[in-house]
């Protein structure tokens, strides 16, 4: 599926080009994501969590810039991970773009995503809602850094408003995604509990034809007995 995002910061394009291209820059801004090991040539160790309501999955594996053209300010980078779970892999070409955009830049994200597992269950819409959430976190936290000179505090797991909510639940809820696991003011207000469901039994097997013959003829045989027995002792 290919995902589009964009966002603008208040800066030079040439100095927000240089910042994205540091790997330890982007991992830092970029929610659940955790540099592991630089292995050199531009390629990267890392992990990644991703939060789609009740569904959490993590990816650990390596990223490669493939491509880099600081006069035209384009990167391109191929990452490759699978579910630490081993429920599923996921496989991505991230092709940015930096352009002057008035006074500042205007950075735009092309993701070529193939992802397999739990998550694969959502399909694009869903998946679209947590890119941009994720992308919206890292455009925060770049303009902190760069616009203001702040320092990044770790970046949360992306989250994506439960699955129940983009298929028809109020605007409100939606508007609420749960961030770390705990759920937001609106969502806790609006949970009931649940009623018991109704305990369930086994039907039981139906009875064989042989076991049936069986019993009537055991008790043919002893209600004889028991005839024969009385017609003796008269």
């Amino acid at each position: 599926m290919l995902i589009e995002n964009s966002f603008d910061v208040a800066a030079d394009p040439d100095e927000v080009f240089t910042f994205l291209q540091d790997a330890h820059n982007v991992a830092a801004c970029f929610p659940g994501a955790e540099l592991v090991e630089d292995l050199g040539d531009d390629s990267y160790r890392g992990k990644v969590k991703i939060k789609v309501g009740p569904v959490t999955a993590a990816y650990q594996g390596v990223a490669k810039i493939v491509e880099k053209d600081g006069v035209a300010r384009v990167a391109v980078l191929v990452a490759d991970g699978k579910d630490t779970r081993g429920a599923g892999t996921a496989k991505a070409k991230a092709t940015m773009r930096v352009t002057p955009a008035g006074e500042g830049a205007h950075v735009a994200l092309e993701t070529d995503l193939t992802i397999s597992g739990k998550l694969a269950q959502f399909g694009r819409g869903i998946m679209a809602d947590v890119s941009g959430r994720m992308v919206g976190e890292l455009a925060s936290r770049v303009r902190q850094r760069i616009e203001n000179g702040g320092e990044v505090l770790a970046a949360p797991v992306a989250s994506a408003a439960p699955v129940g909510a983009a298929s028809g639940a109020t605007p409100s809820a939606a508007a609420s995604p749960a961030v770390n696991g705990a759920a937001a003011p609106a969502a806790a207000a609006a949970t009931t509990t649940a009623p018991r469901p109704a305990p369930q039994f086994e039907e039981a097997p139906p009875m064989k034809a042989s076991v049936l013959i069986r019993i009537v003829l055991a008790g043919y045989l002893e209600r004889w007995a028991a005839r024969l027995r009385k017609s003796t002792e008269a």
